[in-house]
């Protein structure tokens, strides 16, 4: 992923076991591709270590879809047991935080 994210959220991460980590969302800024629609990377830090690259017919979608689909891999994270924290003891946070909706 580029290093320019376009949006990011930084969040306490707690696994199934416990353990905590701090984790970092971002979407990049949205690219034209070669085939001619457009991609926003999406990194889920050390949950998916390699960033996905989403793709959409023009920037606002790519960059929609991006938030989308970080919010529904941490969706499937949360049914794995994992929790989420704004901060340290603060309040649960959710996919739904992400994108509504999910």
């Amino acid at each position: 992923m580029k290093e320019d994210a376009f949006i990011e959220r930084e969040w306490l991460a707690v696994a199934p076991d416990g353990t905590e980590q701090s984790l970092l969302l971002r979407v990049g800024n949205a690219s034209r591709h070669s085939t001619g629609d457009w991609v926003a990377d999406v990194s889920l830090g050390a949950l998916e270590p390699r960033p996905h690259a989403i793709h959409g017919i023009d920037s606002w979608q790519a960059v929609h879809e991006a938030m989308r689909f970080a919010a529904v891999r941490i969706k499937h994270f949360e049914e794995q047991g994992w929790r989420f924290y704004f901060e340290r003891g603060d309040e649960q946070a959710c996919a739904s935080d992400l994108f509504r909706g999910v």
